[in-house]
């Protein structure tokens, strides 16, 4: 839906040439490698991602962490400039998880056909059959995003979710305005 430079969180720099690239060299087959330079201030963090690959983090300023659904902490890598991989495939975020800036570059190792999600947030503001109306969110400062903005999705599994939930899309596709399900969050944008 959006990167961190759209939600005012922090800088960003592309290290390929369009962002990303691609190779054939290893044994699993075309992997799409996407990746830049991320600076992000003090309790700034990331939109919802979906991944499919790795990503290799190197961090030179500052500590990062790895979030999951629940708030589960998956992985902390820090203080810089320290080098880390994280594994981590399914729905996550990062944060800056130290008091002063962070300063990484992010390496992400998807296959082919499968690229990153940013799924959206928001509150449930409607239900009918499986089309779900969301008040979009805004991770930055934990409220809506100004001008107050909905967006109506097809769901394809939605759950136990109802209006006034705040939740977290799974497999958003903004071209179809369609999700695999929606994840019910604790709290407002977790």
């Amino acid at each position: 839906m959006a990167n961190a430079e759209e939600f005012g969180q922090g800088k960003r720099r592309a290290l390929f040439d369009g962002g990303k690239m691609e190779t054939t060299a290893l044994p699993q087959g075309t992997v799409v490698l996407a990746g830049g330079e991320r600076m992000m201030r003090p309790g700034g963090r990331s939109p919802w991602h979906t991944d499919f690959g790795p990503k290799l983090l190197y961090v030179l300023e500052g500590t990062i962490g790895v979030q999951g659904p629940g708030g589960e902490t998956l992985m902390t890598c820090g203080p810089g400039p320290k080098l880390c991989l994280s594994s981590q495939k399914g729905m996550w975020f990062f944060r800056n998880a130290g008091a002063g800036s962070l300063k990484f570059v992010l390496i992400g190792i998807n296959p082919a056909g499968k690229p990153t999600i940013h799924e959206a947030v928001g509150q449930v503001t409607g239900i009918s059959a499986n089309r779900v109306t969301l008040a979009v969110g805004d991770v930055r400062s934990g409220e809506f995003v100004a001008p107050r903005k909905e967006i109506t999705l097809m769901i394809n599994a939605i759950g136990s979710v109802a209006v006034g939930d705040h939740v977290v899309t799974v497999k958003y596709d903004e071209k179809t305005q369609s999700a695999d399900g929606l994840l019910k969050l604790a709290e407002r944008w977790q």
